[in-house]
Parts: C-alpha cells; sequence; structure tokens
C-alpha cells in the first residue's frame, strides 16, 4: 500500500484499484500500522489494531464514552420510547427506547471536513 504524505491531512492510505468513494477498512489500517512501524510483522499489526477495536468496544459496552483527542467522542445514547406510524397500515405503533452509538467530531475534525466558505453564493 502507498501513501500520499499531505501537512494537511497526514498519511491517507492510497489502496490500488480503489473507487473514488472508497472507505478506509480495517485492513487498510493494518497496513497502515505495518508500514509505519517496520519492527512488525503483519500478523502483529493485525493484532495491534484488533486490539484497539477491542478496547473500543469494551468501553463502549461499558457504558464509558470514548475520547480521542483531535479527532473526536463515541458515546452511547439512550433514544427515548415514541409514537410512530406504521408505514404498512398507517396506524400509530409505540416504539420502544433502544441504545444507539453516537459520534460528535472534535472541532478540528468538523473544521477539515466541512467546506471552506469563501463568501460567494
Amino acid at each position: 500500500m502507498s501513501f500520499s504524505a499531505s501537512a494537511r491531512n497526514g498519511l491517507v492510505p492510497k489502496r490500488k484499484n480503489m473507487p473514488p468513494q472508497g472507505g478506509l477498512t480495517k485492513a487498510d489500517l493494518t497496513e497502515a500500522v505495518y508500514d509505519r512501524h517496520g519492527g512488525l510483522t503483519k500478523e502483529e499489526a493485525a493484532e495491534v489494531v484488533d486490539a484497539i477495536f477491542g478496547t473500543l468496544k469494551a468501553t463502549l459496552v461499558d457504558g464509558r464514552p470514548v475520547k480521542i483527542r483531535n479527532f473526536g467522542v463515541f458515546e452511547v445514547v439512550e433514544r427515548p420510547g415514541r409514537t410512530g406510524v406504521s408505514p404498512a397500515s398507517g396506524e400509530k405503533i409505540f416504539i420502544p427506547s433502544s441504545k444507539g452509538l453516537s459520534f460528535r467530531p472534535s472541532p478540528r475534525l468538523r473544521k477539515k471536513v466541512e467546506p471552506v466558505d469563501d463568501g460567494e453564493a
């Protein structure tokens, strides 16, 4: 895997034959760890990535937020029960409360992702 270095974005993996709208995969992260840390085998790099994701999952399952500086916060949120309408019958139904995952990007990440407003409409 090759990387494109950019002062604004840091190292960005570039997979061969990747569609323009393709996303970053766990395999891409493993490859990035392997490429950046020459002393690791690919299997060890995969273990590092698996350990990170395992820790993130365990923290969220425990109900604690995951805060990553200059990236954002992942947290489990409780969605209250509400009344909805069945699209099949049109009758009112109760949708029970549930838990969901929320992500709030940091101001720094939000600034990098949002388009630049040049003031012209």
